[in-house]
């Protein structure tokens, strides 16, 4: 009986994974997400370039989006803090300490978080960048700190005569 019902709602709804007239993780932006050609994509130690990559691609895409830098620990007991979430309590001088970034991007009202090992976007309730990190990772970690990167800037083109002109007044 089960059976029949899964393969009745994969005819149904297709396998592409509709839900009534909304088609789940099919979006522009979830696609660029999940793309894997991005440089550093599946990489360890490559989570930078591959979220400056993806935050370029949504830009050009004009997709809201922003890179969340956190340091955390993992190797802990589950806890619960005064907040009421749940991390994982350092053990003590036994505990990994590391740092990682995501990107954080808005698709139709709702924020996910993307980063270089994973496959497809994890939806994450907007909230402080510490917090959406804590989502992020999961209970395995605790997360320290986080803060979301600034834009990089654009060095000023300067023209070979403006430069020229500024040389010559020096």
């Amino acid at each position: 009986m089960t059976a029949f019902v899964v393969a009745a709602l994969v005819a149904f709804t297709g396998a592409t994974g509709m839900a009534g007239s909304i088609r789940i993780g099919d979006t522009p932006a979830a696609r660029i997400a999940k793309d894997a050609s991005l440089p550093g994509k599946g990489k360890l130690g490559e989570c930078l370039p591959f979220a400056r990559a993806l935050q370029k691609k949504f830009e050009a895409a004009g997709i809201p989006s922003r890179i969340v830098v956190y340091n955390y620990e993992q190797g802990g007991v589950p806890a619960i803090t005064t907040g009421g979430d749940m991390v994982a309590q350092p053990t003590g001088l036994g505990a990994f300490h590391g740092s990682h970034v995501v990107v954080l991007y808005d698709d139709g009202g709702r924020v996910y978080a993307m980063d270089n090992q994973s496959w497809t976007p994890r939806w994450v309730h907007e909230a402080t960048p510490t917090q959406m990190a804590q989502q992020f990772s999961g209970i395995d970690c605790s997360v320290k700190t986080a803060r979301v990167m600034p834009a990089e800037r654009k060095p000023k083109a300067h023209g070979v005569a403006e430069v020229n002109t500024r040389l010559a007044t020096n």
